[in-house]
């Protein structure tokens, strides 16, 4: 039996049409546009729910505490880096939903309700592997910085290769940085970057010194930008996945 799409029409995959050597930034960032254009809203509908959860918990550690019960620099700093490092890191958790949201469109696999959806989400998956990448990216950055780019660089694909090849944690942390290992620029530059520069964004406006209520207005930026930029940023890494998997697959690519 062939399913058909939301709208009546039989799952037409997107990928193949747009991308047909090794991937390159722009046939990426392509393909993952023209997914966010015609699944407009299953993508932000899906992004407002997870990232506005995030930007729950990014405004409490960068608002309540950081800037009324932190006194001292190097606590507000510490705090706020922790907020940030989990609300940067809830795309992993966003990136594996969407394979499954948008995976008629992207893959032309069957087009599932959001009730299908959630029978066979990994979530549990999900998760663990969101607080593993948090912890080791929040480390790495303690260590200069550096190592903690790198981290997350080389494990950022590690939602859409759980729900994509159906990993445990442990082996799709390993896949995922043995896929980006040989396009690692590439990676940062569609993924770890724009994380980053929405993240130093948010966390220069010192909320309480702007509002005298501070809590509200911080909680709909952050859900809002995150929600834009996380949304992009998650099928950018659905499409990386997809197309560096394909690649290792097939060495003639």
């Amino acid at each position: 039996m062939v399913r058909t799409t939301v709208d009546g029409a039989p799952p037409v995959a997107v990928l193949p049409a747009e991308l047909g050597e090794r991937p390159r930034a722009r046939a990426v960032v392509r393909a993952a546009v023209r997914t966010y254009r015609e699944r407009f809203w299953r993508v932000t509908g899906t992004a407002f729910l997870v990232f506005g959860t995030v930007a729950v918990v990014d405004t409490v550690g960068a608002v309540l505490v950081a800037d009324h019960h932190v006194s001292r620099p190097v606590g507000a700093a510490v705090t706020s880096a922790v907020a940030a490092v989990f609300a940067s890191v809830g795309v992993v958790v966003y990136a594996g939903l969407l394979d499954k949201v948008v995976g008629a469109h992207l893959h032309g696999h069957d087009d599932l309700t959001l009730r299908e959806v959630r029978h066979v989400l990994p979530l549990r998956r999900l998760l663990v592997a969101d607080v593993v990448l948090a912890v080791a990216t929040l480390v790495g950055l303690a260590l200069f910085v550096v190592p903690g780019v790198v981290i997350f660089t080389l494990w950022s694909l590690v939602g859409p290769v759980i729900t994509i090849e159906d990993r445990a944690v442990r082996s799709a942390l390993g896949r995922s940085a043995a896929l980006v290992r040989h396009n690692f620029w590439l990676t940062f530059g569609l993924v770890t970057l724009p994380l980053q520069v929405e993240e130093v964004a948010l966390h220069a406006i010192h909320y309480a010194e702007v509002f005298d209520h501070p809590l509200l207005p911080a909680m709909v930026l952050n859900g809002l930008l995150a929600a834009v930029v996380g949304s992009i940023v998650g099928l950018i890494e659905v499409v990386l996945a997809y197309e560096l998997i394909a690649a290792d697959r097939d060495p003639r690519r």
